[in-house]
């Protein structure tokens, strides 16, 4: 009975990480940040704009730092895209989903162009597709989820974004 409760303990143990998937992600807006930005603005007015995707456009203002966060929001006054740029160049860039969950982290160069490791999310929180920019562009390995998080395949890029290679599982 003792080795019995001792191999039901490891089978527990082992057994049940056997199939380990990515948790979702539970990323939103931060809005402490994002109040830390207003505050200090020294300027700030609100464009509408209507559409679909987009109702209002709020832009905060440093004019000492140069700096502009646009925050764009729907008609449920949802916060769907900020971006943030300091002497004109791009220097944040936020989406989000209607239900306020991050579609992608997206790190920026000098010119405000997507480099560096990224990761886009499904609307549920788990992620999409995970891998590398260069300047803009997508390269080397990118893994590609379900919506369940569970990987469907691997796409190869070269240093000029094209798709070079595609692994299925």
């Amino acid at each position: 009975m003792k080795y019995v409760s001792i191999i039901t303990a490891f089978l527990f143990m082992f057994g049940c990480n056997a199939k380990k998937e990515k948790a979702p992600s539970t990323t939103g807006v931060n809005y402490n940040w994002l109040d830390s930005i207003k505050k200090s603005s020294d300027t700030s007015y609100v464009k509408k704009y209507g559409t679909n995707k987009f109702a209002t456009a709020t832009y905060y203002i440093s004019s000492k730092e140069t700096v502009v966060c646009q925050v764009m929001k729907d008609a449920s006054d949802t916060v769907r895209q900020i971006i943030i740029t300091k002497n004109n160049k791009r220097i944040f860039f936020a989406e989000y989903y209607g239900n306020g969950q991050l579609k992608a982290k997206l790190p920026l160069d000098t010119f405000g162009q997507y480099h560096g490791p990224a990761t886009w999310f499904y609307e549920n929180g788990y992620t999409e597709s995970e891998g590398d920019y260069v300047h803009g562009f997508k390269k080397g390995e990118w893994k590609n989820y379900n919506q369940l998080g569970e990987l469907t395949g691997k796409n190869e890029y070269d240093s000029n974004g094209n798709v070079v290679k595609i692994v299925k599982p």
